[in-house]
């Protein structure tokens, strides 16, 4: 059986067409990043909104189910030339 980890990140690379830096806490939250292209020109809002649209989504076909929803914690949101600014920030 796949970990929310995994399924989070299915939902990430299928719906979003991106890629996911997650990590799961000790107390089985899931944070992280979430890297697509569908985020360009998008504000925070309308991120979440197109983030919690995939989630409800899954939910509706079985991918996660609703007591996943608490689980989920902080997902941070970034363009791919966003995230390789991060990446180089982290780098320096």
């Amino acid at each position: 059986m796949q970990t929310l980890q995994d399924r989070l990140a299915q939902i990430v690379r299928t719906r979003l067409k991106g890629e996911a830096d997650l990590e799961t806490l000790p107390n089985e939250h899931v944070c992280g990043h979430v890297i697509s292209p569908l985020f360009m020109d998008l504000d925070y809002q309308d991120r979440r909104r197109i983030i919690r649209k995939a989630l409800d989504e899954a939910i509706e076909e079985g991918i996660l189910v609703p007591s996943d929803q608490p689980l989920i914690s902080t997902l941070l949101t970034y363009t791919p030339a966003e995230w390789s600014v991060v990446l180089t920030d982290i780098k320096d």
